[in-house]
């Protein structure tokens, strides 16, 4: 987006302009929100969203698809999850640690046998 666009997207809103109908929550925040790939809730830890899940495994799917081996699916989980906590540690819930998403990728993409740990 250019800058002046950015700029008449502003004086719009200001004038009463409408929301994007996807991008947009207006209303209470006690049942949780999702933002940046975490679930929010004011009651728990951050834990990774619905739709940061759903988008994870299908990048996993895609480098299954390609032939990557089981090791480089274990690499891309085990980043995805270091991105996951990015300096919020204490923040986010650990729960089961890196193993929980793989298991979870490895059940998504039907993968069994001898060669769920690397």
């Amino acid at each position: 987006m250019y800058h002046g666009q950015r700029g008449k997207q502003k004086r719009k809103a200001r004038k009463g302009g409408t929301l994007h109908p996807v991008k947009r929550f207006i209303g209470r925040t006690e049942k949780g929100f999702d933002f940046l790939g975490h679930q929010i809730h004011p009651d728990r830890k951050l834990r990774p969203s619905a739709t940061g899940l759903h988008r994870m495994t299908e990048r996993a799917r895609r480098l299954y698809e390609q032939g990557a081996s089981i090791t480089r699916l274990w690499q891309y989980v085990t980043r995805w999850h270091r991105w996951i906590l990015g300096g919020l540690d204490t923040l986010v819930t650990t729960k089961g640690g890196v193993t929980r998403y793989w298991v979870y990728v490895l059940k998504h993409l039907h993968i069994s046998g001898s060669t769920w740990y690397c």
